[in-house]
């Protein structure tokens, strides 16, 4: 283990051994997004995220592409210095000092910020079950998440990205949200929450390398609504993931939201292509019920996720339902899946790009 490895996971692992405090993230309703959560469900939605750019990512040649991660993060310094040096590396992952690079936007939001706080909701969730040592359980399943992430990632990121993401921002995100104080105003202030997808395993999906099946409807999300307009009424609402949106959200009810939002999907990572989207949400105390996103990641025109709990009520047997259509109206996705299992099953298929 070189240095740099053990000045920052060390003190990530003591973090991690630290007693669990009152859940702020993971209240494990019984409907919609939050039925569904567990550390498998979330597994899937992080290390898959990025298949919905298949411009830039895939999942072939992975054994290849794990021993570059490998040997890069065994070379910290070799790898900084292939990608142009620390000023480069800096500039790019950390601080955009020059102006020229959009590499740490996703750093921030999505490893930092959304990282740590699904740390600490994989924590609650271990907690909760009575797992021993819930904060290093989850350590070591979020760690494991982001080493997969980066090997799906390899196709189209620098030698030195997992420098940042893996020795940085991944631990920096556990500390983070360690601090009490910190992931409190997080759940409380801005109201970040996780809104993911449902996975879904579809064996029509054609594949760039000729073969059939594959995950699909992955992506890991995560929305803020701070209550800067003093009303429980109407908020700011920002989604952010592969689809960034920015709108309001509406209190329907005692319980019950409806949200809104205009951005941007990422379509090709580097160079970075994006294309105008826009979403519509409904959620009953912080879990999402349902949404739907037109013109978003992965080729699609629309992408309809129903939570389970939103049909047929609360029962144990309330189906989640995907419905993807493809930017070619002939390609159509359809799934479904229960609250009791992390992975879906889809039909219908998708041409290659």
């Amino acid at each position: 283990m070189n240095k740099l490895t053990g000045f920052i996971v060390f003190p990530s692992l003591t973090i991690a051994l630290c007693a669990q405090t009152k859940p702020l993230f993971y209240k494990g309703q019984p409907y919609g997004s939050e039925s569904q959560f567990n550390p498998i469900y979330s597994f899937l939605n992080y290390t898959l995220d990025t298949l919905q750019v298949p411009k830039s990512f895939d999942d072939e040649n992975l054994s290849k592409r794990w021993k570059e991660v490998q040997w890069n993060l065994s070379h910290p310094r070799t790898a900084i210095q292939m990608e142009g040096g620390l000023a480069a590396f800096v500039n790019r992952q950390i601080f955009p000092y020059r102006f020229t690079e959009n590499d740490w936007i996703p750093n921030y939001s999505l490893h930092l910020l959304g990282g740590g706080m699904t740390w600490l909701k994989n924590a609650e969730w271990f907690e909760s079950h009575g797992f021993p040592f819930p904060r290093l359980s989850a350590f070591v399943a979020i760690t494991a998440a982001e080493l997969f992430q980066e090997v799906v990632e390899k196709k189209s990121t620098w030698h030195d990205d997992e420098i940042a993401d893996v020795y940085l921002f991944r631990p920096a995100g556990i500390l983070l949200f360690a601090w009490e104080p910190f992931a409190r105003f997080a759940a409380d202030t801005l109201q970040l929450q996780s809104w993911s997808y449902q996975p879904m395993y579809a064996s029509g999906w054609e594949r760039n390398n000729g073969k059939r099946g594959r995950i699909v409807n992955a992506g890991e999300n995560f929305i803020v609504r701070p209550n800067m307009f003093k009303s429980d009424y109407v908020k700011p609402f920002v989604f952010f993931g592969m689809t960034n949106l920015f709108g309001l959200s509406h209190r329907a009810n005692a319980t019950d939201s409806i949200s809104w939002g205009i951005g941007a999907a990422v379509l090709e990572a580097k160079p970075t292509e994006m294309r105008l989207s826009g979403g519509v949400f409904w959620d009953r105390d912080n879990s999402l019920l349902a949404s739907l996103i037109l013109n978003g990641t992965d080729n699609m025109a629309a992408r309809l996720n129903i939570h389970p709990g939103t049909i047929f009520g609360k029962s144990a047997w309330s189906p989640g339902v995907y419905v993807g259509i493809g930017d070619k109206f002939k390609d159509v996705n359809f799934g479904v899946t229960i609250k009791y299992s992390p992975l879906g099953i889809a039909g219908g298929k998708r041409s290659k790009l």
